[in-house]
């Protein structure tokens, strides 16, 4: 859900300090062109569903799968160093980022000091604080009149990641801080509250890209299935704002180079689509490298297509088109887990409630510990393909009762037209 007052912030937190005046213009990745990033992490958080009768974020999911391509594809992280969260709650936005006791949750454990770089991507609601006038990210079981209580601190996002000892940090948030959306306001039998998002100044380098002013309203790409800006930011940092007019064509792509991309194509479409005036801002020193190297034409061509909805409605494990069998190909079946991976995930998530939580626990005095729920994947792994059905290997978080741990099994996905079903879970 795209809401008046929508705002993308970027922070690129570099490593070092900076002094008043000057600003770095180091690289949002240390990647080499036509290397690997290989302890680089990525934490990507697509909320698009949400409950107590909240407007569903439509391409939040989309957004997610989106920019975790680009992160894998182009910047040349991991798959397995992506902590994905799709629906996150706030006991899980906790877990990753910490609290504001100990900034040492699960991405800080999973950081090579000194090595590694950082990109957190965040799309869904964002709301204000009615006490507190601070920003907070909205968790899918929040209620966002007391998002002081439920919801997440931006300026506590800043802060922890702040205090990891990256190469760099890259930030990525798709969100409203106004308490409006298309559908409504968020806060119920309140007046119109607008609060300044801008993060506290950290002790490194910021860069900040707002989607749009206070009083307009960030649009969606109906055809691609993506924000507006999301869409037109992804084009921009996958070649196009470098090859384009107001581009050098030196391989990588700027800030500065961005932001003439933004103020070119995402102004004009917003006009010509739905007739709205929509302005990007950006801050920051031009010269920041956001992508050290672009790929080829090609590669973009091929990851402009139009993206499925990546999240099925009504059924947590179902989608609205048909899920064709791969057979016996391991290339298509390839294929068809990336294209329905949340929905793999989620028919997953659902099994192991009822069923797999038996398989991880820790013997507590006279009695069990059992796993309650996954809290997020580590990687999917294809092991064996089926006609109607696919093995794969899974490693996985669990959490319950108050403790946590890491393991992997291997998952059967029944396939048939209309759902994803997990037939079996086995070590």
């Amino acid at each position: 859900m795209r809401a008046i007052a929508a705002v993308m912030l970027v922070l690129v937190l570099l490593g070092g300090s900076v002094s008043a005046g000057a600003q770095s213009t180091g690289s949002a990745s240390s990647q080499d062109p036509g290397s690997s990033n290989r302890d680089a992490i990525a934490v990507i958080i697509g909320n698009q569903r949400y409950a107590n009768g909240i407007p569903e974020v439509r391409y939040a999911a989309n957004d997610a799968a989106a920019m975790k391509r680009f992160v894998v594809d182009v910047l040349g992280y991991r798959d397995g160093n992506v902590i994905e969260l799709i629906d996150a709650s706030q006991a899980e936005m906790y877990a990753v980022f910490g609290n504001a006791q100990d900034h040492r949750g699960k991405l800080w454990s999973w950081v090579r000091s000194g090595r590694s770089d950082i990109l957190v991507f965040y799309s869904g609601h964002g709301v204000p604080g009615l006490r507190d006038k601070r920003g907070y990210l909205l968790p899918v079981d929040a209620d966002p009149a007391t998002p002081e209580i439920n919801g997440y601190p931006l300026d506590l996002l800043v802060k922890n990641l702040s205090a990891i000892e990256a190469v760099s940090t890259t930030v990525f948030l798709d969100a409203c801080f106004s308490g409006n959306s298309a559908a409504g306001w968020l806060v119920r039998s309140a007046s119109p509250v607008y609060v300044k998002t801008t993060p506290p100044a950290p002790s490194r380098g910021l860069t900040l890209i707002t989607a749009a002013a206070g009083d307009q309203v960030a649009s969606w790409d109906e055809t691609a299935r993506l924000g507006l800006f999301t869409r037109h930011l992804l084009d921009a940092m996958n070649g196009a704002a470098d090859r384009g007019r107001d581009g050098n064509q030196d391989g990588r792509v700027t800030l500065g180079e961005v932001e003439r991309y933004l103020d070119d194509e995402i102004t004009y479409a917003a006009r010509r689509q739905f007739r709205r005036v929509q302005q990007a801002s950006v801050s920051g020193d031009p010269k920041t490298v956001l992508v050290a190297a672009v790929p080829k034409a090609s590669a973009v061509r091929e990851r402009a297509k139009p993206v499925p909805d990546a999240v099925a409605a009504p059924s947590p494990v179902t989608t609205s088109t048909l899920f064709d069998p791969p057979g016996s190909d391991r290339t298509k079946a390839l294929a068809f887990v990336d294209r329905h991976r949340v929905a793999v995930q989620k028919a997953i998530r659902l099994y192991y409630r009822e069923n797999g939580g038996a398989w991880d626990h820790k013997p507590i005095a006279a009695s069990l510990d059992f796993a309650e729920r996954i809290a997020w994947f580590r990687d999917m792994v294809l092991v064996a393909v089926h006609y109607d059905s696919l093995d794969l290997r899974v490693g996985y978080a669990w959490e319950g009762n108050g403790r946590d741990g890491d393991a992997e099994a291997k998952f059967r996905i029944a396939i048939t037209p209309d759902k994803l079903s997990v037939a079996k879970m086995w070590r």
